[in-house]
């Protein structure tokens, strides 16, 4: 199964979802906007054990040896080394040399991979087998941890991995705060929750794993332990090796997130004459020796969702913006109508589209909107005859009254989401430049996610405002119709004025 709790956060509902102001005056039906709840969570960040490698210099020592363990394993590594970032000591991935643009700079080969499979040889193989790839992986650096078991071949390379990712999960309770109003917090619930039901399943009182001391002692396998464990494999497991094939690709994951990057991810055959695949890393563009390589750990991901699963936010090329949840009210008359004309153009009856502060809400996001908006004059579009082609139709303006309904709804719900936030966005704006901040730590971070899903719900909100206000220049389904017809010209004027004015009818 793919390791997405993610999905398990954006389906949480109750105290995190906002609906749209519903006024009875223009008949509109309730919109859902899931924005963020109202209170913060407890998530406080609780003990995990500091393994050795959690020492910086340690863990460059440690991070050498995986290096050198890797060129044993058949690596090519003569044009990398782990140096420590200059601005806050992190250990990262530079280039020993010079590279031109498209040469390999690493070619990790599958055997060195830590893959189920590889896990299945390992000394808790059968032990968790059948499990999801992700957990598997996850638990074998659980039980290398918590039995001091170099885990077979790979240890070396366990041995020089961060205890647990910069991840808000083990923020603490203040750093916590300044998520406050934000949805990132509320996908800590989801995220969390996801976790803990895995872990009762593996380590409750009838859990699969409990009678398993031997190999998960329970005083060194708490939840924390577990949670630690699982957000590292989380963090370090990019495309092409993720969902099913999720693999972690050692010493190559050490690549930092930029999403101007200079390297991306290949998987390719090993060799003509070599059996397997290999993980190559290659150049984008031209690299200077000594420059720190990177990756862009999810393009399609914004800075939140990155951050939430991986710890890192890039700073220099940001992505912020807001996931918006749109679903068909259970009370809507026309729902049967509505889900038949979804599933014909091949689409669920609840979506995610994403708002950011530079681009235009999406055709499918407006038509989805018009679909739920559909009432009163217009429901005649449901009928039957037109269904088929009804999805087509709510892509572009439907009538006045149904597109006023969509800005009045999606202005009104940005704006209510808006004022959850504790601060405004002239307020986070002045505090990322007021120095007060330290560059690359947790209270940047959350400030620059809380400024971003302000920023995209502000330009939002104004959109569909101004959208509202220029409706008598639109054209709209029948008008459009008749225009198809011939029967009015582009001046909007009826094309058979003239039969009356000759007496022809």
């Amino acid at each position: 199964a793919d390791y997405n709790p993610r999905s398990e956060a954006r389906g949480m509902k109750g105290a995190g979802m906002l609906t749209s102001p519903c006024s009875t005056s223009v008949g509109r039906s309730r919109g859902v906007l899931h924005a963020h709840a109202t209170s913060r969570p407890s998530l406080q960040r609780r003990n995990v054990r500091v393994a050795a490698g959690d020492n910086n210099a340690s863990r460059q020592t440690a991070a050498q040896q995986a290096v050198a363990w890797l060129s044993s394993k058949g690596a090519a590594v003569d044009k990398i080394s782990v140096s420590s970032r200059m601005e806050d000591g992190q250990l990262v991935l530079v280039a020993a040399k010079d590279i031109a643009a498209g040469e390999s700079i690493l070619s990790v080969p599958e055997t060195a991979w830590l893959s189920a499979e590889a896990v299945s040889k390992s000394p808790i193989g059968s032990a968790v087998e059948g499990l999801e790839a992700w957990l598997q992986v996850a638990l074998l650096l659980l039980h290398s941890r918590a039995t001091s078991n170099s885990a077979g071949e790979w240890g070396p390379y366990l041995a020089s991995l961060p205890t647990h990712p910069a991840t808000p999960l083990f923020w603490t309770e203040s750093q916590l705060a300044m998520l406050e109003g934000t949805q990132l917090l509320e996908s800590l619930q989801g995220y969390r929750a996801f976790f803990q039901s895995k872990f009762q399943e593996l380590f409750g009182p009838q859990g699969r794993l409990t009678k398993q001391q031997a190999l998960f002692p329970a005083a060194q396998c708490t939840f924390e332990d577990f949670l630690a464990a699982a957000t590292t494999v989380r963090a370090r497991a990019h495309p092409p090796l993720d969902g099913d094939r999720i693999c972690l690709v050692p010493i190559a994951d050490m690549a930092s997130h930029l999403r101007q990057p200079n390297t991306v991810w290949r998987a390719k055959s090993a060799g003509l004459f070599v059996r397997g695949r290999a993980l190559v890393v290659e150049a984008t563009c031209a690299v200077r020796k000594g420059e720190q390589l990177s990756l862009d750990y999810a393009p399609e991901l914004l800075d939140s969702s990155v951050l939430l699963d991986c710890g890192v936010v890039d700073t220099s090329t940001p992505r912020p913006g807001y996931q918006l949840s749109l679903s068909l009210s259970e009370s809507d008359r026309f729902l049967d109508d509505k889900l038949d004309v979804l599933q014909g153009a091949g689409f669920p009856a609840s979506q995610q589209f994403t708002l950011t502060p530079t681009t235009l809400p999406s055709q499918e996001m407006m038509g989805f909107l018009r679909l739920m908006q559909l009432q009163g004059g217009d429901a005649f579009l449901l009928e039957a005859i037109f269904r088929p082609d009804l999805w087509g139709f709510v892509c572009d303006p439907v009538s006045e009254d149904n597109e006023r309904n969509v800005c009045i709804s999606m202005a009104e719900g940005a704006r209510a989401s808006l004022a959850l936030y504790p601060s405004s966005l002239d307020e986070d704006l002045a505090l990322l430049g007021s120095g007060r901040l330290q560059p690359g730590s947790p209270e940047e971070a959350a400030v620059r996610v809380r400024l971003g899903e302000q920023e995209a719900l502000e330009v939002a909100c104004q959109w569909f405002e101004e959208r509202g206000q220029s409706l008598k220049r639109m054209a709209f389904y029948q008008e459009r119709r008749l225009r198809r017809l011939g029967l009015i010209d582009d001046e909007g004027r009826t094309t058979y004025d003239s039969f009356f004015a000759d007496g022809i009818a």
